[in-house]
C-alpha cells in the first residue's frame, strides 16, 4: 500500500481504492506567525514577585501578560468574574427591554409603563456599580 502525506491529511492508495482522512491535530499556522523566538531575562527574587502580582492582577498568563508589555507597553486586565456577571444581567435586561417594546407596540405604552421604569431602575443600579 502506498501513502502519501500532506499538510493535514493522509492519502491511502491501494490496488482497490483511494482513501483521504485527516491526520487530527491542529492545522498548521502560516510561516511567518508562528511564535519561534524566545526572549528571556533574569529577576531578582523580589522582582519576580512584583511581576507575578501584576500578572495575577490582570488576570492572565504570563506569556500573554508579557507579550502585551513588551509590544505595546500597557495591558488591560481581563474581566473579573464579578464584571462578566453584571454584563450578563445587562443582556438579560436588553432582551427584556426587547419583550417590553414589542408588548408596548402591541398593547400601548401605558400597559408596560410600570415595567419599564423598574427595568431602568435595575439599568441605572448595575451601571453604577460598573
Amino acid at each position: 500500500m502506498e501513502t502519501q502525506k500532506n499538510k493535514n491529511t493522509t492519502i491511502h492508495k491501494s490496488a482497490q481504492c483511494s482513501i483521504t482522512r485527516s491526520t487530527g491535530g491542529r492545522p498548521r499556522i502560516a510561516k511567518g506567525k508562528a511564535r519561534t523566538k524566545t526572549l528571556s531575562t533574569k529577576l531578582s527574587v523580589a522582582e519576580w514577585k512584583i511581576v507575578m502580582k501584576r500578572i495575577a492582577d490582570a488576570g492572565k498568563r504570563p506569556s500573554v501578560y508579557l507579550r502585551e508589555v513588551l509590544l505595546s507597553g500597557r495591558v488591560v486586565a481581563a474581566r473579573t468574574q464579578e464584571d462578566r456577571q453584571q454584563i450578563r444581567m445587562l443582556e438579560g435586561g436588553c432582551n427584556n427591554l426587547n419583550q417590553l417594546a414589542r408588548l408596548a407596540h402591541q398593547q400601548g405604552v401605558p400597559s408596560v409603563q410600570e415595567r419599564l421604569l423598574s427595568l431602568l431602575n435595575d439599568f441605572n443600579r448595575l451601571l453604577s456599580r460598573i
